[in-house]
């Protein structure tokens, strides 16, 4: 079954269901080979997971940082230009718009003290499904491990500079961190499968 936003369990928000319908349409056009229910699968454990974790573990979330949790890859979407962006803002508001170019390093806030916040809340909740996707349970080596063992330590390095001001998340972010660690290293300190060399 294709997702289907009423059934998330997520609040009745226009906004939020335009996030999720764009993050869905991005999927359907650049995933399609995975099908409707596995992009439904995904929806529900990255872009949705990661917005309710905000939710129950973050009092006083900002509207603008659930859109954005649940716009997910489609952002790049509105950041190609600067009709892209005129066009986020009409559908999101320019809070959402300036989070957007936050996170993309292009601004920074203007008097906006709960901009960083909001941002290190989205790193933490899309780390956390970046590492359950792709790291965490990797059962083999391929051409992509060097990119994983990238991903943790930009993960790691960042955590240490931000950890603090979201205890329930920082707990899970961490244990994470350490799956993620375990994972990596098993890979490989695995026997290597093969011929073996002569012996002398």
């Amino acid at each position: 079954m294709p997702f289907d936003y009423s059934k998330s369990g997520l609040p009745d928000n226009v906004k939020w269901k335009n996030a999720a319908a764009f993050c869905n349409k991005w999927l359907d056009q650049n995933m399609s080979m995975f099908g409707p229910e596995r992009i439904a699968s995904f929806m529900e454990h990255q872009p949705v997971a990661a917005a309710k974790l905000i939710i129950a573990n973050c009092p006083g979330y900002s509207e603008d940082s659930i859109t954005l949790a649940l716009l997910g890859p489609a952002r790049q979407i509105f950041m190609q230009n600067e009709r892209g962006l005129e066009m986020a803002e009409l559908i999101f508001g320019s809070r959402t718009v300036a989070l957007m170019k936050y996170l993309d390093g292009q601004a920074i806030p203007n008097g906006d003290t709960g901009m960083p916040v909001d941002a290190n809340r989205l790193f933490l909740v899309e780390g956390l499904s970046g590492m359950n996707d792709q790291i965490i349970g990797r059962a083999k080596i391929d051409k992509h491990h060097q990119v994983r063992w990238n991903m943790l330590n930009h993960y790691e390095s960042t955590f240490a500079g931000i950890k603090g001001q979201n205890p329930a998340i920082d707990k899970i972010f961490a244990e994470a961190l350490v799956k993620s660690r375990a994972a990596l290293e098993a890979l490989d300190n695995a026997p290597k499968k093969g011929p073996k060399p002569p012996q002398p």
